[in-house]
């Protein structure tokens, strides 16, 4: 890994750490609602996924954390105000934090139901490969994700038919309030793989570096028309399901929260001599201001009006 794509992980990884702190602080304040499954823990593997793909390939989110967003560069703002019921979000206020969509930046959002989206890229994968575009459909989605009938199904057809898809399995170890060990007959998601004849392939959410690679051969795989990929990446959640979520079912916070990645990629940034300390607390100074910007922004928008509600609608 080039030594400026890790840097570059790394500012992206604390931009989103500290949008979503403070997006936990405003839920706190009833300045929006708490719908935000927070991702600390999980941004840095989500980021250098993004980073081993091309700008225009599609990617659909799993439900936990903003980061794919911000790697993509979509807005702060619109994201707030897509929460806030506020002028000028991409889902024009009504979608919340997990319905973003910015599809001039390859953003396509999330299913309204856990494990939809899995459906949702199937039909995208086809799609780009009926049009030959070269593209690669991602998608991102949890350990309680693969539990879904839709998982296998889609996983299946994907299969059968080479679709041109990478399907990331953030492995957090919890489903909302459920570990994993008592949710899930296999160890290792990506062994499920074998049952469709497709690789999978197991990678440490921590290493930036192993994320890249797996996710870079998993897309030149599907490029080239030999079909899709299962990669789960072994996480850690940080933070409770959503955002002001007391996690008292964990024993384990504490302990996890000292294999923080971001805290990881921090010393090895500085540890590689690509940032000082006093760089790092400048960048994290940079950030906070660029989210309080964000927060202001999204502050002066209007409301949406009680006509909004008509809006936007089929029927």
């Amino acid at each position: 890994m080039r030594n400026d794509v890790l840097a570059d992980i790394f500012r992206k990884s604390l931009l989103t750490r500290v949008f979503e702190d403070r997006f936990v602080k405003l839920a706190m304040e009833g300045v929006v609602p708490p719908l935000l499954h927070p991702g600390a823990g999980q941004e840095v593997a989500q980021i250098a996924a993004i980073a081993a793909l091309k700008d225009d390939d599609p990617v659909l989110y799993a439900h936990r954390g903003t980061g794919y967003m911000i790697a993509r560069g979509v807005s702060m703002r619109a994201m707030l105000a897509d929460c806030a019921g506020r002028a000028g979000g991409t889902n024009n206020g009504k979608g919340g934090i997990m319905h973003v969509v910015d599809t001039s930046k390859g953003i396509f959002g999330e299913s309204g139901t856990l494990g939809g989206g899995l459906v949702i890229s199937v039909g995208m994968g086809m799609a780009v490969k009926k049009k030959k575009t070269g593209q690669v459909v991602v998608h991102f989605f949890g350990d309680g994700g693969s539990n879904r009938g839709t998982f296998h199904e889609s996983l299946n057809w994907a299969a059968v038919q080479k679709l041109p898809c990478v399907y990331i399995c953030e492995n957090n170890g919890w489903a909302v309030s459920v570990p994993v060990s008592e949710s899930t007959a296999v160890e290792n998601i990506a062994d499920r793989a074998h049952g469709y004849g497709i690789p999978g392939v197991i990678v440490d959410g921590a290493d930036p570096a192993a994320v890249m690679d797996a996710v870079r051969t998993a897309a030149e795989r599907a490029r080239s028309g030999q079909g899709p990929t299962l990669i789960e990446i072994k996480a850690i959640r940080l933070r409770g399901h959503y955002a002001t979520d007391p996690q008292d079912y964990r024993a384990d916070a504490a302990e996890v929260a000292k294999n923080d990645p971001l805290e990881t990629l921090r010393a090895r940034v500085i540890s590689m001599g690509l940032m000082t300390e006093a760089e790092v607390e400048t960048l994290l100074t940079e950030c906070e201001a660029e989210v309080q910007q964000a927060v202001e922004e999204m502050q002066a928008s209007p409301p949406l009006s009680p006509e909004a509600a008509f809006e936007d609608v089929m029927v």
